[in-house]
């Protein structure tokens, strides 16, 4: 389950990712030509959709916490501000950071 603070990130990294998928997509079908059917277009598609899943889904699984306890919402915190420098996303982590922070505090109490 995601956590409300790291929605916004994985949107950002989602739409990051759709965003080169889409560029390198066009690249690639008009290099192939205006004779290629629809099917392979959709298989081109698909395909580039299942790369950008599978390199997404580790990242994501480290943005997901159900804040159980203060070591994961912690960890979370760490992994959303490294995407953001990694990936150049832009948000404003400080409101994010004291969300999380809040949480860490009420869950240790």
């Amino acid at each position: 389950r995601d956590s409300l603070e790291t929605v916004p990130t994985i949107k950002k990294l989602r739409a990051y990712a759709e965003r080169i998928r889409i560029a390198e997509l066009e690249k690639c079908l008009s290099k192939m030509g205006d004779d290629v059917s629809k099917k392979n277009k959709k298989l081109v598609d698909d395909l580039s959709r299942g790369i950008v899943n599978k390199l997404l889904h580790g990242p994501m699984q480290h943005l997901r916490c159900d804040g159980s306890d203060s070591r994961t919402l912690s960890e979370t915190l760490e992994n959303m501000h490294a995407l953001e420098r990694m990936f150049s996303l832009e948000s404003d982590i400080f409101v994010l950071e004291q969300k999380l922070r809040a949480k860490i505090e009420k869950a240790q109490k």
